[in-house]
């Protein structure tokens, strides 16, 4: 790629761009230090300030990183955490053996909810509501994703109050073999984080996220657990076989 002193574009954009097809091309390699601001000026024939917008946009990005004293360096792509056979069910709640070990956060209620209701195929507002369960995806105390499910409160009566008196998951799913999840109908799209997605995932706002989000149906066909997951696209590997 060469710089076009004619062209439309901003010639630190350009810059960025040759920046990081040198990286594509292993021309910079992960944790190697990039030449200096005045070797770009020198190369290209750039003023400094050009050259610094486009690095400190890197920066921004993860790409480049800055080491105090030392200069400005690849930066290290992190280890992905796998999850194997990724499907409809991987982040439903009611498919869970226990969820002691998850993180689960307090359960709450959630009063009928036009979207929700839209999920659960419930024509009228004159019902118990949800229970909303939300947990990290949580490996080595960092967080991946975070996961929140609804399940209907008028199939589950008393999952809040069972979830709090600790109650298992074997228990609590007792009787209700038919209301259990055994597939669904989820979308997997990456998007802007909202904010508070971009809170709990601990990454800027409108980072993108890779999002999860759709309908699981029980054995008697009804929706039984309508589940919307966010997850870092940077820190996961989805196995899908």
């Amino acid at each position: 790629m060469r710089l076009d002193r004619h062209s439309s574009i901003p010639l630190y954009a350009q810059l960025r761009e040759l920046i990081v097809e040198r990286i594509q091309d292993e021309v910079y390699k992960q944790g190697e230090r990039i030449p200096s601001e005045m070797t770009f000026c020198e190369e290209l024939g750039l003023s400094r300030p050009t050259v610094r917008q486009a690095i400190a946009e890197l920066v921004s990005d993860g790409i480049l990183e800055i080491q105090k004293g030392r200069g400005t360096f690849v930066a290290v792509e992190p280890d992905r955490l796998s999850i194997p056979h990724f499907n409809a069910l991987t982040f439903s709640f009611l498919n869970l053996s226990s969820y002691e070990d998850i993180g689960l956060q307090p359960v709450q209620h959630v009063d009928p909810e036009a979207e929700i209701d839209t999920a659960f195929k419930v024509t009228t507002d004159k019902h118990p509501g949800y229970w909303m369960l939300q947990w990290p995806v949580l490996f080595d105390e960092r967080i991946y994703g975070w996961c929140t499910s609804y399940v209907s409160a008028q199939v589950f009566p008393d999952l809040g109050q069972n979830i709090a008196s600790g109650k298992r998951m074997i228990d609590i799913k007792s009787n209700k073999y038919a209301y259990l999840p055994v597939k669904g109908s989820v979308a997997l799209m990456a998007r802007p984080a909202r904010n508070r997605e971009a809170a709990l995932l601990e990454i800027p706002r409108r980072s993108i996220v890779l999002a999860a989000q759709g309908q699981l149906f029980g054995r008697n066909g009804a929706v039984c657990e309508y589940i919307r997951t966010a997850l870092r696209p940077d820190l996961l590997k989805l196995e899908i076989n």
